[in-house]
């Protein structure tokens, strides 16, 4: 077992703000990281948090212009986390940092530009079906527009890529359709580099989370947890493919549902009318 000497923290000793960034985009493993990061006693905020505490209103509004990266940050380390992972916050990686200067940064990648890619593209295909609106003609009955929650979290994706990368809104989570093969690809380089630019070599750590613990913890100054490191397949393709099905079953399945009730409910009220009519 590895023990660093550099002290280790808990997160009833570490003090309050944050104090690791991991600024890889999404599909980089950082569920899988974050998992780990749980292991080793941290509170990690991954996308916008669990959802228990409505923060997808205020990234919703950092979208909109209506308040700032600060703002974000405040309700983030209220809640009490310490890490934060994957997009929307990676997107305000540099604001973090400047907030936070002292935190360290990891940097998680894939093998390689072509498999992120294909990766990114799995997600939102699965992401998009929930923010088509209802629609007569071709017949699509989604009620995901109508949820605050889920009008919320189209802000912000389009918001992802807007800020460092320079993009226009939507462009990296839907406009990718519009462009060739190998355009995902290259932001994945751009943003990475921009990450490698900006952070002091001895503040980063480029991660591959099949890597397992040992660069992660001589990184953060950790023991070796004497258990594998995570692998989640909680987001893999095959359960986002899962995912889209479900979201499908949904936007079909709940209109003959509705349908039903009501032929019922007319049958039902029918053969009451029926029977008092005879009792008359």
């Amino acid at each position: 077992m590895m023990v660093s000497t550099l002290e280790y923290r808990t997160p009833l000793t570490r003090p309050g703000g944050i104090h690791l960034i991991c600024a890889g985009l999404g599909r980089t493993g950082t569920l899988s990281l974050t998992e780990a990061l749980e292991i080793l006693q941290y509170n990690p905020y991954h996308y916008i948090g669990d959802f228990k505490h409505g923060h997808a209103s205020t990234w919703a509004d950092l979208a909109d212009g209506k308040c700032s990266a600060d703002d974000v940050m405040d309700v983030i380390v209220r809640d009490g986390y310490d890490a934060v992972l994957e997009n929307p916050t990676c997107d305000i990686y540099r604001d973090i940092l400047k907030r936070f200067p002292e935190a360290k940064v990891v940097l998680t990648v894939r093998d390689s530009p072509e498999k992120f890619e294909a990766s990114w593209k799995t997600l939102f295909e699965t992401m998009v079906v929930t923010e088509e609106p209802f629609k007569l003609r071709p017949w699509y009955p989604s009620f995901f527009g109508w949820i605050p929650l889920f009008r919320q979290l189209k802000k912000i994706r389009y918001f992802m890529g807007t800020t460092h990368l320079k993009l226009e809104p939507g462009s990296l989570t839907h406009g990718w359709r519009q462009k060739p093969s190998g355009w995902i690809a290259d932001q994945y380089v751009r943003h990475n580099q921009d990450v490698i630019d900006h952070i002091p070599s001895d503040q980063l750590l480029v991660f591959n989370v099949k890597e397992g613990w040992k660069p992660l913890c001589d990184f953060l100054g950790c023991e070796v947890p004497n258990q594998e490191f995570p692998h989640s397949k909680v987001n893999d393709a095959r359960a986002l493919k899962r995912m889209k099905t479900f979201f499908l079953i949904a936007i079909y399945g709940w209109v003959p549902a509705v349908a039903a009730t009501a032929v019922g409910a007319f049958l039902a009220g029918r053969h009451m009318m029926l029977r008092d009519h005879k009792r008359t």
